[in-house]
């Protein structure tokens, strides 16, 4: 909420501070810059009753109304021993307030640093900010064929490039790429789990994750169908295809790179993948291990000699608790050809094309 300025808060029009007699520090009485009369600035002119450095005349006039000498002496004394007892009493009150070296201070400070690197080691606190992609809106909020496309080329934050057997956290879950397979994708009904074999695909290439939620207190699905196969136009298998989530595979010469889709999936088909268990809610410590499977263009294509792969996905790593809407991000996970673990049908179909 902003506050108000009240109009009657206004300081004085010099700035200054007031004095007990209710004028500006700023601004002095103009009764105080009267410096004496003519006659008396004539008689210092001429010699007569001198001032020493203090401003305290050595030869006091007969009938002087003013402090003597012996008067202003005594005063002084006075004014020495009262500081002398105000100095005393600020030196006992000092002494009871903390030191830098004391057992509180040193113990704050180490509770304080402890507190910092917990952050920093769990991702949850950045030295250098956020990179553009570490955090990314969610499909949901999304207008109905609103697409956001991160840029071809755009390099992940670091982290999120990551390989085989390797875990990372990634907000409130922590990702770990487990294998990678080659074999055809099965489909059961959503509601019954019966199998219909007629739906059987060609060998794909299948990225098996493990996610697990590290949050404290509520639980979010990390992987749907939904993220799997995002893209517009909605239904659009061609290059045209404008996605956030592909395989990229490369031979040996840095040109030659093919992008391949992922598998259309419709999050309203009667039919899902077998062993997928997408859209599955994963509560605080729970673990889920699925899968992200490519389109039967990969069967179709000779593979490389050596090749490369990269597949980038996008992941919901958490939710907003003030918004309630999901929060994504993209890693990317690399692999070669000799990590395949290719099942037999594969093979076969690899033997008879």
């Amino acid at each position: 909420m902003a506050v108000q300025k009240n109009q009657n808060d206004v300081p004085p029009k010099d700035f200054g501070f007031l004095n007990a007699t209710g004028n500006s520090v700023g601004s002095p009485n103009p009764a105080d810059l009267n410096f004496g009369s003519s006659s008396e600035n004539q008689n210092n002119a001429s010699g007569s009753a001198p001032f020493d450095e203090r401003g305290i005349s050595e030869h006091e006039p007969d009938g002087a109304a003013g402090p003597t000498r012996s008067d202003l002496t005594i005063a002084k004394k006075k004014f020495t021993a009262a500081a002398g007892s105000r100095n005393s009493d600020v030196g006992n009150v000092s002494s009871s307030i903390p030191t830098r070296n004391s057992p509180v201070l040193v113990g704050y400070a180490i509770a304080i640093t402890l507190l910092l690197v917990f952050f920093l080691a769990t991702g949850r606190l950045s030295l250098f900010g956020n990179h553009a992609l570490e955090s990314l809106p969610d499909l949901r909020p999304l207008s109905p064929n609103e697409f956001r496309k991160v840029p071809d080329g755009t390099a992940l934050p670091a982290g999120h490039v990551m390989k085989i057997g390797a875990a990372q956290r990634f907000g409130d879950v922590v990702v770990t790429p487990l294998r990678i397979t080659q074999e055809p994708l099965r489909f059961q009904h959503f509601q019954t789990g019966s199998a219909d074999e007629s739906l059987t695909t060609l060998p794909v290439l299948k990225l098996w994750m493990r996610f697990e939620n590290v949050a404290d207190d509520y639980g979010f699905p990390p992987f749907d169908a939904g993220l799997m196969s995002s893209r517009t136009p909605e239904y659009s298998k061609d290059e045209s295809t404008i996605t956030n989530s592909f395989l990229s595979v490369r031979g040996p010469s840095d040109s030659e790179e093919v992008r391949i889709l992922n598998y259309l999936q419709s999050p309203n088909a009667n039919f899902v993948i077998s062993g997928q268990q997408l859209s599955k809610t994963i509560m605080p410590n729970e673990t889920l291990e699925t899968f992200i499977a490519c389109n039967e263009e990969v069967a179709a294509r000779e593979e490389p000699v050596n090749a490369e792969y990269l597949w980038r996905i996008q992941i919901r790593k958490g939710v907003n608790q003030e918004s309630g809407n999901g929060v994504t991000t993209l890693i990317e996970v690399q692999f070669s050809s000799d990590e395949i673990e290719k099942s037999q049908e594969s093979v076969s179909s690899s033997a008879s094309g």
